[in-house]
């Protein structure tokens, strides 16, 4: 007679004959034989080793993956099994912590691919989980490893910054240790953003067999001090770039920019509002800056006691206020960082308490080359346009600790008088801006410029290419000078930005034929050629390919 018996998330066969047709001797050896049939590590006593046979699969839990995943930490079993050549769509997820051990395996060519092609970022919809990173593994002590297994992100909208997904993040508390590896997968999610635990403390990254194409490789960061350890085998990374402009068709109003298609969130980004950089519109030979809501929140609506809630509305987009033929408002002279006046120049956003000036209420516009102006009954012609360079830019007025100046600068025909004050009238007698008041759709650019300038002059043009130029969004690596790293056969196709944490010291870099670990890659120490990789390493890589 047989019969099938289930334990736990195991399940075999054995046969045997009814008890009461056994003898004695069999019927009480019963219990026993079938215990023997069991796995070493259900048995009681038994070595805490993680047996081969002990997993779950997706396909018991209909596919849903945080409770499988939560399966995994609230009993027992560390291991999903994949089946060897499926791929496996996870439309919905939410970041899942990890208190335990995980291994997710396969024997070969499954796939996990992440999310909702063509998320919104910009408007996400409450009821549908899409979060940055597949796991968190919090205030960490433990090991997770993903082996055999393609890691994939779902279609992303064409923007600046697309919603790249990361598989890891962990806790910036001190006192971490761990090791967290993928081995063998051809991926375009972020490995993820680690910090240390200490110095003392050690977390180690493995990566080996690794093909990777995206946005944002790694962010290893030495927070708490140098005991985050990079092992690099095999892999061939390389940074891909996202687009930095589009084009669009544009109308204008007096105070907005309006696009026909698309969306002004497709060059948002975590720079827009900090930082050297900006968004602008490029239309007709004209630039409009594309104020961030910093400005607006800590400039515009406190001067000028208005109340704008936001610059960017999706289809349409705040700009500084196109001015009219007759039109009577206040600029302020420019200066130099030493506070030097520059004779030939102003700006038109004014930094009142720089200056030591009682604020008035007054609307920044924007102006273009080619503008004529009139100063004390003597009319200038602004000859070039540009924005003030530097980090004057954006910090030289900051408010609730918020970047908010975004000033631009004006060359005059001639210079100013001396007895011109530092801020004072102008009235306009030609607006370049103004034919665009017509309402009518013009060809244009929506533009990121990541610490790029955008000058317009009225005797030189710079032509479309240098209106376009700008650094794309993402780097493959941003690591701290603290970390330690051993690659091996590794090649880095792409940025790679070195910062410092100013805690603890690296234990060391080894670099054995590897290719393009340059830009800011200037670690302090040695860069040595020779050397073996870690032995706890090697163990774990050893262990997790023996599962």
């Amino acid at each position: 007679m047989k019969y099938r018996v289930n334990i736990s998330n195991l399940s075999f066969d054995i046969e045997v004959e009814k008890a009461e047709d056994l003898s004695e001797t069999i019927a009480n050896s019963l219990s026993s034989a079938i215990v023997a049939a069991l796995p070493k590590d259900l048995v009681p006593g038994a070595s805490p080793e993680i047996s081969k046979s002990k997993y779950i699969t997706l396909e018991e839990f209909d596919y849903d993956w945080e409770k499988a995943i939560q399966h995994t930490q609230n009993s027992d079993v560390s291991i999903i099994k994949l089946q060897k050549g499926k791929k496996y769509k996870i439309k919905e997820y939410s970041t899942q912590k990890l208190t335990k051990d995980l291994f997710i395996i396969s024997e070969g060519d499954s796939e996990l691919i992440f999310g909702i092609d063509n998320y919104d970022q910009w408007k996400p919809h409450p009821g549908v989980n899409q979060d940055r990173y597949v796991f968190d593994l919090g205030k960490w002590n433990s090991k997770v490893g993903i082996i055999n297994t393609d890691l994939k992100s779902a279609n992303t909208v064409a923007e600046v910054q697309p919603f790249y997904r990361g598989v890891f993040i962990n806790s910036i508390e001190q006192g971490q240790s761990g090791f967290i590896a993928i081995i063998n997968s051809d991926t375009n999610m972020e490995f993820g953003l680690i910090y240390s635990g200490g110095q003392d403390e050690s977390i180690t990254v493995i990566q080996k067999d690794i093909k990777f194409k995206g946005v944002i490789w790694q962010e290893l960061k030495a927070k708490n001090g140098g005991g985050l350890s990079l092992i690099m085998d095999n892999c061939y990374l390389e940074q891909w770039d996202p687009p930095t402009y589009f084009q669009k068709q544009i109308s204008f109003s007096k105070n907005y920019a309006t696009l026909l298609e698309g969306s002004f969130n497709q060059i948002e980004n975590i720079f827009q509002g900090m930082g050297n950089s900006s968004n602008i519109i490029f239309c007709e030979g004209m630039t409009f800056l594309l104020p961030p809501k910093t400005f607006i929140e800590n400039y515009h609506n406190r001067y000028n006691f208005d109340s704008l809630l936001q610059t960017n509305n999706d289809s349409s987009h705040y700009i500084h206020s196109i001015p009219q033929k007759g039109e009577k408002f206040l600029v302020s002279r420019s200066y130099s960082i030493d506070n030097e006046i520059i004779p030939d120049m102003i700006r038109n956003v004014i930094n009142w308490e720089k200056l030591g000036i009682t604020p008035s209420k007054n609307i920044v516009r924007s102006l273009q080359a080619g503008d004529v102006l009139k100063i004390d009954s003597i009319e200038y012609t602004i000859k070039v346009k540009d924005r003030v360079n530097g980090v004057a830019f954006n910090s030289e007025y900051r408010h609730n600790g918020q970047d908010s100046y975004y000033s631009e600068e004006f060359k005059l025909d001639k210079a100013l008088p001396t007895n011109v004050p530092m801020v004072f009238e102008v009235e306009i007698i030609k607006s370049m801006g103004e034919a665009l008041l017509d309402g009518k759709p013009r060809p244009g650019y929506i533009i990121f410029k990541y610490n790029k300038n955008w000058q317009t002059n009225v005797e030189v043009d710079h032509g479309i290419d240098y209106m376009l130029a700008s650094n794309p969004f993402g780097v493959l690596s941003y690591n701290h000078e603290e970390i330690s790293v051993w690659a091996r056969k590794t090649i880095h196709k792409g940025f790679y930005r070195q910062s410092k944490s100013g805690v603890g010291k690296s234990k060391g870099y080894t670099l054995k034929e590897c290719q393009g670990f340059q830009d800011q890659f200037h670690p302090r120490d040695t860069i040595k050629s020779e050397g073996q990789m870690d032995q706890k390493a090697i163990d774990f890589i050893n262990y997790l390919e023996n599962l």
